[in-house]
């Protein structure tokens, strides 16, 4: 079995599979780490091979893992099953490379929009080719809340737990918060959507990341369906992670 591991600021997520396909997933905050993750593996002992992907160098976290097996930590040397064109791969982040490599797993050939809604919003572009062209990045749906009260006097703080669209007109400041950020994100990625339509036709589209709840269905009502299809994965990293692991395993006995 594989074991992939993406260590955030704040969480780290496990997948396992078997050897393809995914079988198990587990979230764990930081300061439960230690313990989760050795009855995770207490729990699953067959594991062959396992890969690791970090927020920034994280030698310490790997270290108290005590990961079982061949352990590939992902980096920009690390040999991947598709082209990558970036010209700052020093700079470009492992769970980018990851979504990247899944997406290129899922639909080869084929030209796929991978939009993540995480702390950052970031748009990544694969092919038809299988090559990672690159994207862009910009504030979280968290962020843009933050931002609101940071740098104002009277905004206050708020968030957003409903995964249908506020009204487009807000009548209270609250409201119209909301309006602001989820209904002004949603025309930002619609018009990044049909952008991305004009140079890549047809294109297929994969939301993931933790806000993918709030956004997926809008996005779906708001770009049109006969140029593109829109789909949520939210495992997404781990699939292409264990596409790299595969990758190298098997480049390794040839």
């Amino acid at each position: 079995m594989n074991l992939t591991i993406d260590i955030g600021n704040t969480r780290t997520k496990i997948g396992l599979f078997n050897p393809g396909q995914l079988i198990k997933t587990q979230i764990l905050k930081q300061e439960e780490l230690d313990d989760g993750f050795a009855t995770f593996l207490q729990e699953n002992q067959k594991i062959e091979h396992a890969i690791c992907s970090t927020v920034g160098p994280n030698p310490d976290a790997l270290a108290k893992l005590n990961v079982p097996g061949q352990l590939l930590h992902l980096s920009q040397n690390t040999a991947l099953p598709i082209k990558n064109v970036y010209e700052t791969t020093e700079t470009l982040g492992a769970d980018r490379v990851s979504n990247a490599v899944g997406a290129a797993h899922l639909h080869p050939n084929h030209h796929v929009l991978i939009i993540d809604m995480g702390t950052c919003v970031t748009l990544d572009m694969v092919a038809s080719d299988n090559t990672y062209l690159g994207g862009s990045i910009c504030n979280g749906m968290n962020m843009r809340f933050k931002a609101l009260n940071t740098f104002t006097e009277n905004l206050p703080l708020i968030g957003h737990s409903d995964t249908i669209a506020p009204d487009l007109i807000g009548i209270t400041t609250e409201d119209s918060i909301r309006s602001g950020v989820i209904n002004g994100m949603t025309a930002e990625l619609c018009g990044m959507i049909e952008q991305y339509n004009k140079q890549f036709t047809p294109l297929k589209v994969l939301v993931t990341g933790g806000d993918t709840a709030y956004f997926v269905g809008m996005l779906q009502e708001g770009t049109d369906s006969k140029k593109n299809e829109i789909f949520a994965n939210l495992n997404l990293v781990h699939i292409g992670l264990n596409a790299i692991l595969n990758f190298n395993v098997k480049e390794q006995l040839q």
